[in-house]
């Protein structure tokens, strides 16, 4: 009776808000070559479903690439760098924290060539999301964080195995970290420093990583944020596309 009672509940708070968040970003790299010069992203996140504290999410991103021939002036697509990931995410909020499962599916395709699939890996992630809104404008300015940084944990393990679900890689399992610290604050202005790293564990136990830094500046409004950043890759061992040591400025929209 308790269990039915229970169900019934749930069923009742259940709600589909379908509100979504994303970014919508283009960034050019000081260090121009064939492989890389303006890349753009764009990433889409849906809220399907709510059920009192749980929650069910939808994602995709597709992340582009275009590269300069010195032989050629013309701009190039370089479809090979081409990165898409399909999400599907389970949440539980826990004020201010989202405990999280989902999976990721992350692609790089070949297209016109010989071996059209390319590298793909599939896993499973569990991790934690610091859920804060943003500061409310403030009319003097200001010094943050007036609490703790944004930001999210995870740790991620590629399963199934097999050539269905993996190719092309030989990772084991991996940890992923971002933080968003906000240093000053003026009106609608914000601006501080983030911080994304990634470590991937190999099946024959070395490791690879990815350290990237940002300084940015944002100004928001009721429909998002407006943002211009700088961004240095500090180290990158990945075998997938490596930045070492590159920089890069651009602009994004965040919704």
């Amino acid at each position: 009776m308790l269990t039915m009672a229970l169900i019934l509940s749930i069923a009742g708070s259940v709600e589909f808000p379908m509100e979504s968040s994303g970014v919508l970003e283009a960034y050019s790299f000081f260090d121009q070559s064939i492989e890389h010069f303006i890349y753009g992203n764009i990433e889409a996140d849906i809220r399907i479903l709510q059920a009192g504290r749980f929650s069910w999410n939808l994602g995709l991103s597709m992340e582009t690439y275009m590269g300069e021939s010195w032989n050629s002036p013309e701009m190039k697509f370089n479809i090979y760098g081409g990165h898409w990931n399909l999400k599907t995410q389970l949440g539980y909020f826990l004020d201010p924290l989202l405990i999280r499962i989902y999976t990721d599916h992350e692609c790089f395709h070949n297209i016109d060539m010989a071996d059209t699939l390319s590298e793909y890996m599939n896993n499973v992630k569990l991790g934690v999301l610091l859920d804060e809104p943003p500061p409310e404008p403030s009319e003097d300015p200001v010094l943050l964080p007036s609490g703790l940084p944004d930001g999210w944990f995870s740790i991620g393990f590629y399963r199934p195995r097999g050539d269905t679900y993996q190719k092309g890689h030989d990772f084991d399992w991996s940890l992923h970290g971002y933080l968003d610290f906000e240093g000053v604050a003026f009106r609608s202005w914000t601006g501080g420093l983030r911080y994304r790293g990634d470590l991937f564990i190999h099946d024959d136990g070395e490791g690879s990583s990815r350290h990237r830094a940002e300084v940015y500046t944002a100004y928001r409004t009721t429909m998002g944020a407006f943002e211009l950043h700088l961004t240095r890759y500090l180290r990158d061992t990945q075998p997938f596309r490596s930045l070492d040591g590159e920089t890069c400025w651009g602009i994004r929209f965040v919704w």
